[in-house]
C-alpha cells in the first residue's frame, strides 16, 4: 500500500503538478540556484539564480505576450458578452480558457526558463584527445554503450566527448542532452531536461487556441444574431453593424490570432506526439539518423516512453550551485578515467581506432536518464574528415537552420 501511494504521489508531483502549476512553482519555491560560474555558455541567468534561458531568451517574450495578450482581448470582450447574455456558455468559456491558459503559461515556464540539459563544460581537453587535429576534421572516439558501439564526437568548445544523442547548440553555444532542436518560440534549447514541458507547451496553446477560438466565434455569431432580430436587419448587415459600433473586432481579431496559432501549432503537435512514441528526437527524424548496430539507449516506445518523457520526475541540473557529481569508486573504477562506467565492455587495444571531425560537427544527444558520465571506457580515439553539410545542420522547431546556428 505504502508503494501504491508513493507511486501515485510521484505521478502528482510529476505529472498533474507541472501542468497546474509546476512552473509557477519553480519560480517561487525552488531551492536550487543556478550558477553563473558553471555556466559558460551564451545561457542567461535571471530572477536571483531562479530562471535560465538560451542565448535569444528575448524571444520567449514574444510568445508570453502572445498569449496573454490574446487571452486579455477574449476575456475583455467575447467572454464579457458572453457571460452576461448567456450565462451558461458564458461560464463554460471561462473555466476551460482560464484553466487552460494557467497550463500553457506553466509548461512555458518550465520549457524556456530552466536548464535543458546542459552538459558542462571541462576545463582541460581529455588525455585522450589525439595531439594534432588536422584542419577541417573532428576528435571521435569510439566507444560501447549498453553493449552498443558508438562514436562520439569531440566538442572543441565545451572539450568534451558528447554524449551519444547530443550535440552543440550555437545559440546557446553549450552541448545539450538529449538535444531535439533549438525553440524560437522557447528562446531555449529543446532537450532532456525540458522536452516533456515543450511537449505540454504546444498542445496547452493549441487546445487553448481551439476553445478561444470556439468562443470568439460563438460569440459573433450570437451577437450578430442579436443584433439583426433587434434591428430587423439581414446577417450580413448585422455582423457590419456591430463591427462598427461595438467592440465586436477585437472578438475578431482574437479570432483570427487563435486560427493561425492552430495552423501552425497542429503540424508540430502531431510531429513531436510522434516522435515521443517512436522515441526519437526532431534532429534524428530529419537527418534519418539510422543506430544499424543497436541503440546505445532504452528504446522504450509507444505510451511507456510517453509517460516517461512527459511525467517522469526531472533529474537535477548540472548547472545547480548544490550540484555534485555521483563519487566514483577508486577501487570499482581502478584503471579507467573519471566520467566511465566500470561495467562497460572494453575492447582489445587492436580493436582501437582513432578519428577526428569538424567541431562544427552536432551529430549527438544522451538519453534523458544518462548521466554525462554513463559511457563506458575509452575504445579508440579517431580521426575522420568533416561530414557534409546538409549533415551537420541544427533544427529550429523542426526547421532546417543555417549550420553556423549549431
Amino acid at each position: 500500500m505504502d508503494v501504491e501511494r508513493r507511486s501515485a504521489l510521484r505521478f502528482l508531483r510529476a505529472g498533474l503538478l507541472p501542468v497546474f502549476f509546476g512552473g509557477f512553482m519553480s519560480l517561487v519555491f525552488e531551492k536550487e540556484r543556478y550558477d553563473k560560474e558553471r555556466i559558460q555558455g551564451k545561457n542567461k541567468v535571471f530572477l536571483l539564480g531562479r530562471a535560465l534561458a538560451g542565448g535569444d531568451w528575448w524571444r520567449n517574450l514574444y510568445t508570453l505576450l502572445l498569449l496573454i495578450g490574446t487571452s486579455v482581448m477574449y476575456a475583455a470582450v467575447p467572454e464579457a458578452w458572453l457571460t452576461n447574455n448567456y450565462q451558461a456558455v458564458g461560464i463554460t468559456f471561462i473555466v476551460l480558457t482560464k484553466i487552460l491558459v494557467t497550463m500553457a503559461i506553466s509548461a512555458w515556464i518550465l520549457a524556456a526558463l530552466v536548464d535543458p540539459g546542459i552538459i558542462p563544460r571541462s576545463e582541460t581537453p581529455p588525455e585522450d584527445l589525439p595531439e594534432v587535429i588536422p584542419s577541417g576534421h573532428v576528435a571521435v572516439k569510439e566507444v560501447v554503450i549498453n553493449d552498443v558501439a558508438v562514436q562520439l564526437n569531440y566538442c572543441r568548445t565545451c572539450k568534451i566527448w558528447r554524449p551519444p544523442r547530443s550535440s552543440h547548440c550555437r545559440v546557446c553555444d553549450n552541448c545539450v542532452e538529449t538535444f531535439d532542436h533549438h525553440c524560437q518560440w522557447l528562446g531555449n534549447c529543446v532537450g532532456s531536461r525540458n522536452y516533456g514541458a515543450f511537449y505540454l507547451f504546444i498542445l496547452h496553446t493549441q487546445l487553448l487556441s481551439l476553445f478561444t477560438l470556439a468562443g470568439s466565434i460563438t460569440y459573433l455569431v450570437l451577437f450578430t444574431n442579436q443584433t439583426a432580430g433587434e434591428r430587423d436587419v439581414s446577417g450580413s448587415q448585422a455582423f457590419s453593424i456591430i463591427l462598427s459600433e461595438s467592440p465586436a473586432p477585437v472578438g475578431l481579431v482574437s479570432a483570427i490570432i487563435c486560427f493561425l496559432i492552430i495552423l501552425m501549432f497542429a503540424p508540430l503537435l502531431g510531429l513531436h506526439t510522434r516522435l515521443i512514441l517512436t522515441n526519437k528526437t526532431t534532429k534524428e527524424h530529419l537527418t534519418k539518423k539510422i543506430w544499424t548496430d543497436g541503440k546505445p539507449y532504452d528504446d522504450e516506445q509507444g505510451w511507456q516512453h510517453f509517460k516517461t518523457v512527459v511525467f517522469s520526475e526531472r533529474r537535477e541540473s548540472t548547472m545547480w550551485k548544490s550540484y555534485h557529481p555521483p563519487e566514483v569508486d577508486p577501487e570499482a573504477d581502478e584503471g579507467l578515467e573519471v566520467g566511465t562506467d566500470a561495467n562497460a565492455a572494453v575492447q582489445d587495444e587492436e580493436d582501437i581506432e582513432i578519428s577526428v571531425e569538424d567541431d562544427e560537427d552536432v551529430e549527438v544527444a544522451v538519453d534523458s536518464r544518462e548521466s554525462v558520465e554513463d559511457h563506458p571506457a575509452d575504445l579508440a580515439t579517431a580521426l575522420r574528415p568533416t561530414p557534409p553539410a546538409h549533415e551537420t545542420g541544427q533544427y529550429n522547431n523542426s526547421r532546417p537552420v543555417s549550420k553556423d546556428t549549431l
